[in-house]
């Protein structure tokens, strides 16, 4: 099954560069929905018994998740992939959380045994950048089918058009998401239609992807307010009457009423220095104020709000390491993300 081809790897590595022994004792499987496999460790006299979570990819979105597991189990969770993010390695740690991923990097920290090990080569999975549906063009036209799964069952130059993307890749596009699982065919009122599967876990892959992919080469760059009371009063600049729409922070601070932001971020199209003026904001590479382009179709997902597209806030948030971030995800998906 998926999780011993890659926790035995694991744990034969963990046992080749430390010498301490690791054995899968149960791989509960169906049986228990909680738990991928029971391991023990063990180190001269002193032997530990923890619940393993076993991942092909560990993503941002599913350290709540984690998190809340990790109470139920008073701390015995182990995390094991292939592959573990840097920053989400240090979240890790600093949640008391262990760790194993392929290449034999792990944290272990028990009552009787302590393991950190950061040297060992541990290149990312390359399978899911390397597809042009991950690559920025295919962010985009996945977000579009997530705003609306009808356009899967639209034509080619609908689908280009409304996702903003060169007609001749839709085709490929689709192809890559049936490889994935993520597209099914199946049949509606007596006609062939493709269905969108398993969409909020596309939904939480595309916002750990957005992040690392097609977020960066939206960025313009980044300001701070002239005064400070320009910043806190931040909202009643008017997005619709800028030309702008607040994001991530700011988008949650609207959306939910829950969050303050410490980051104020802006998606406009808007002429940089006219920005600057109406918003009383000056270029500061460590600036709290962060500029990118929209590279949605406006006309198509117009919001009610002055923000993003409430996915766009949910992955942005969601994808983020802090845990207030995170839960005010979690309160627009429940309201705006279907």
């Amino acid at each position: 099954m998926r999780e011993e081809q890659i926790l035995l790897p694991a744990l034969n590595k963990l046992t080749e560069i430390t010498g301490i022994e690791a054995r899968i004792l149960d791989l509960p499987g169906k049986r228990n929905e909680f738990v991928d496999a029971i391991v023990q460790i063990s180190k001269g006299k002193q032997s530990y018994i923890l619940e393993a979570e076993v991942k092909t990819e560990l993503r941002t979105a599913a350290l709540s998740n984690v998190l809340n597991k990790q109470k139920t189990t008073d701390g015995k969770i182990i995390m094991v992939s292939r592959y573990i993010p840097t920053p989400m390695k240090d979240e890790l740690r600093a949640n008391g959380i262990s760790y194993i991923e392929s290449s034999g990097n792990c944290y272990i920290e028990t009552s009787g045994i302590y393991v950190y090990i950061s040297d060992q080569k541990s290149p990312p999975l390359k399978t899911i950048e390397e597809t042009k549906l991950w690559a920025p063009s295919g962010m985009k036209f996945l977000f579009a089918i997530l705003m609306d799964q009808k356009l899967l069952n639209s034509s080619y130059r609908n689908i280009a058009y409304t996702a903003g993307v060169a007609l001749g890749n839709i085709g490929s596009f689709i192809y890559e998401l049936k490889r994935e699982g993520f597209v099914v065919a199946g049949v509606r009122n007596k006609q062939e239609t493709l269905l969108l599967e398993n969409r909020t876990m596309l939904i939480d892959k595309w916002a750990d992807m957005y992040r690392n992919v097609l977020r960066p080469k939206q960025l313009v760059g980044r300001f701070r307010f002239n005064k400070n009371e320009d910043r806190e009063n931040w909202h009643s600049y008017a997005g619709s009457d800028l030309g702008i729409y607040w994001g991530a922070e700011t988008a949650g601070a609207i959306l939910t009423e829950y969050l303050s932001p410490e980051v104020y971020t802006i998606y406009s199209n808007e002429d940089r220095f006219e920005l600057m003026r109406k918003l009383k904001i000056v270029p500061d590479q460590s600036g709290e104020v962060e500029l990118l382009r929209p590279f949605w179709n406006e006309e198509v997902f117009a919001t009610n709000e002055d923000t993003v597209p409430a996915l766009l806030a949910y992955a942005e948030l969601i994808s983020s390491f802090d845990s207030r971030n995170r839960e005010t995800a979690m309160r627009i998906k429940e309201k705006y993300v279907k």
